[in-house]
């Protein structure tokens, strides 16, 4: 079995960040905080460089902390309420 998050499978759960290339300047302080936090779910590609998120179930169930750091609000998670209903849904089939 893969990783999990509290008994469920990690890799069913869509919690990840988004990123919105039209407020992305690049800045990379995303990155940064997750190198920094030992996830591994951005990489930086192309020129000029920029984030992408190439591992998204490494992010942490929850976690938005390079969405709050974002200077430009360039980063998304769903709902509180949509994770919420996911995790519910998982509990039920399992």
């Amino acid at each position: 079995m893969g990783k999990t998050y509290m008994g469920l499978p990690r890799d069913k759960i869509p919690w990840f960040p988004a990123i919105d290339y039209e407020k992305c300047t690049g800045c990379l302080t995303c990155v940064e905080t997750d190198k920094n936090a030992g996830h591994n779910v951005y990489e930086v590609e192309g020129n000029p460089p920029r984030p992408v998120v190439k591992n998204p179930y490494e992010c942490v169930v929850g976690c938005e902390t390079c969405a709050k750091l974002c200077p430009n609000n360039a980063i998304s998670f769903p709902s509180r309420d949509e994770l919420k209903q996911v995790l519910k849904q998982l509990r039920g089939t399992l």
